[in-house]
């Protein structure tokens, strides 16, 4: 499965249209971000039913403002269209299966 990219437009679609969403908030000039990025696609490709994203936190401000993203990257883990948890800075690819099985 590919990671989708969103932005404040279509953010709570996305978040109430499967069980299981996961979001990286990145931004192209942060290294840890770029870094981030082939794990979360990793992650993506071996774990079905969850439907993996990305938002660009510089271009999507109200996103940002709402799940209080001071530091980039962070993955949201999202159920049921409720953030269950969050991660902050790098984090391998079993740590987001971790989080996601939770």
């Amino acid at each position: 499965m590919s990671v989708t990219e969103i932005n404040d437009g279509n953010i709570d679609e996305v978040i109430k249209s499967t069980n299981k969403v996961v979001i990286d908030c990145y931004a192209d000039w942060c290294g840890p971000c770029k870094m981030l990025s082939p794990v979360v696609d990793e992650a993506a490709s071996e774990v079905k039913d969850v439907k993996f994203c990305k938002i660009n936190a510089d271009n999507n401000a109200k996103t940002t403002e709402k799940y209080q993203i001071m530091s980039i990257p962070t993955i949201l883990f999202f159920e049921n269209g409720q953030l269950k948890d969050k991660t902050v800075g790098f984090t391998t690819k079993e740590e987001i299966i971790k989080h996601i099985g939770e």
